[in-house]
């Protein structure tokens, strides 16, 4: 009988996820362009709020996202090219290239985020406040389980 439930989650988890993909719409962003476009808007916050000057590296981008370097490298190709980012040369490190959101880039950012949130909000009004509340309860839960997991099979569980 567990075997069975087990099963049915697992579709029931692909399901939503099949369907959260569909409902995400970006714009003209596919997912990974809007990641890594909230990822440096974040850090350029984060930067920001330090005091201190800097961007985010394609390393760095790498690591959060857990994708591998060429494909943020391919991201980031198609991101300059449509104008939504600038690299350049550190001038304080010239080893390093600095990656810089543009004008551009935070609009199509915006406007992904807005839908997003229009998404969600339609969610929250179908399912109710009661039952939105313990779905995320929930899904915390699972994540928590996730991570119990991958640490038992030796395999990061951080993200």
């Amino acid at each position: 009988m567990s075997q069975h439930l087990g099963l049915r989650l697992l579709q029931a988890s692909l399901n939503m996820r099949r369907q959260l993909n569909r409902l995400a719409e970006f714009g003209s962003l596919t997912q990974g362009e809007y990641l890594v476009l909230r990822h440096m808007w974040l850090a350029e916050r984060a930067v920001e709020n330090a005091g201190r000057e800097g961007t985010i590296k394609a390393a760095e981008l790498s690591e959060q996202l857990e994708r591998p370097r060429p494909a943020i490298t391919r991201i980031l190709n198609d991101l300059e090219a449509r104008g939504l980012i600038t690299r350049s040369i550190d001038p304080k490190d010239r080893r390093s290239v600095r990656i810089d959101l543009t004008a551009a880039g935070a609009a199509e950012l915006n406007q992904a985020n807005d839908t997003i949130l229009r998404v969600a909000n339609r969610i929250v009004a179908a399912l109710g406040e009661p039952d939105t509340e313990r779905l995320i309860q929930l899904l915390n839960r699972l994540a928590q389980v996730y991570t119990e997991i991958l640490g038992e099979e030796g395999r990061n569980g951080d993200g």
